[in-house]
């Protein structure tokens, strides 16, 4: 019988007003929080807390134009619907079938919690068949007017328990959320 029991939990960060990214996927607006030098938000912690990243192909294009695949020791799924082949990193591997089923087996196939990344169409599924356990979400002081947002149309209501909230000195909130098993 299996002793641990991985969650999967969504970490990302977002607009005050809810949008992960502007209209054209253009994430310039977190820039001036990526490279702090007084802390890293806690991502090396949380990074080192999962095993397995899931993204979906337009997060996965985003991350490409970093330049260096951030992600090589982990395992990463790429959820996608499209024909032609991506370009594959390191451990990397696309995935076209059941998002939901693939969650499920994947949940009961590994030992360390898996990181949930983006994009909204992804979060919307995972949340609609209740696959999250756990949000991260952190809050930029800006307000972008429109954009690409966190939550796309989930279709019913989630309940959240918060759980530690931290204010950092450049303005980012960092709050932390149990998604409830009473949903509705």
């Amino acid at each position: 019988m299996k002793e641990n029991n991985p969650r999967i939990k969504l970490y990302i960060a977002c607009s005050l007003d809810g949008f992960i990214a502007r209209k054209d996927g253009s994430i310039d607006w977190l820039t001036e929080y990526d490279n702090n030098s007084r802390t890293d938000y806690g991502y090396s912690d949380f990074y080192a807390s999962i095993s397995t990243v899931l993204m979906g192909r337009k997060t996965y294009e985003q991350v490409l134009g970093f330049g260096v695949w951030p992600y090589g020791e982990k395992k990463t799924y790429v959820f996608t619907r499209q024909k032609e082949p991506l370009r594959r990193e390191k451990n990397v591997e696309f995935v076209s079938g059941d998002i939901g089923e693939f969650a499920r087996q994947l949940k009961e196939n590994t030992d360390e919690d898996i990181w949930l990344m983006g994009g909204s169409q992804l979060i919307k599924i995972f949340l609609g068949e209740g696959l999250v356990q756990d949000m991260i979400v952190f809050i930029v002081p800006i307000i972008l007017g429109g954009g690409i947002p966190l939550f796309d149309g989930i279709g019913k209501e989630i309940r959240l328990t918060t759980g530690t909230v931290e204010k950092y000195e450049n303005g980012l909130v960092k709050v932390e959320y149990q998604v409830s098993k009473r949903q509705s």
